[in-house]
C-alpha cells in the first residue's frame, strides 16, 4: 500500500513537471483562444449565467506583464509544494525502512545502534566495534 500512494504522488510530481515545462506551460492550460472558438447567437442565449466568484480582492494587477510575472511565480510555488509533498512522502517511507531495520537487528541480534556513534565491523573476528561518536556539523 505503501509503494502505491508513493508510486501515486510520484506520477503526480511528474505530471505536474511535464506541465509546467511545456511551451505553454501550466497558466495556459486553461486558457482558450478566442479565434479557436466561436460562439453562435443562440448558444449565448440559452447559456445559463456564470455565478461570481466571492471574495475579497486582495490585488490589482497594472498590466498583463505584471500578472504573467505573478502567474508564473505562483505556479512554481505551487510545483514546489508539490514536489516537497513528494519528498516528505519519501523521507517517510525511509524512515519506516529504519525502524524496521532496527527491529529486525534487535530481535536478531539483540542490541540497536545508535544512530550519533560510529561503528567497525571487523570480518575476521566477526566483531562490531563502537568507535565513538559521530562529530557534529562544523559551523561557519
Amino acid at each position: 500500500m505503501k509503494k502505491i500512494t508513493l508510486l501515486l504522488v510520484l506520477a503526480v510530481f511528474v505530471a505536474g513537471l511535464v506541465l509546467i515545462a511545456s511551451d505553454e506551460g501550466f497558466a495556459a492550460w486553461g486558457r482558450q483562444k478566442t479565434e479557436e472558438k466561436e460562439v453562435t447567437a443562440e448558444a449565448v442565449k440559452t447559456a445559463q449565467p456564470v455565478a461570481e466568484v466571492e471574495g475579497e480582492i486582495i490585488h490589482t494587477f497594472k498590466n498583463d506583464e505584471a500578472m504573467t510575472e505573478f502567474e508564473q511565480l505562483y505556479v512554481s510555488k505551487q510545483a514546489t509544494y508539490g514536489r516537497m509533498g513528494v519528498l516528505q512522502a519519501y523521507f517517510a517511507m525511509e524512515q519506516n525502512n529504519l525502524t524496521a531495520i532496527d527491529k529486525q537487528m534487535d530481535e536478531k541480534f539483540g542490541f540497536k545502534i545508535d544512530p550519533t556513534k560510529t561503528y567497525d565491523l571487523d570480518r575476521d573476528t566477526r566483531e562490531i566495534k563502537e568507535t565513538g561518536m559521530i562529530a557534529p556539523p562544523a559551523m561557519e
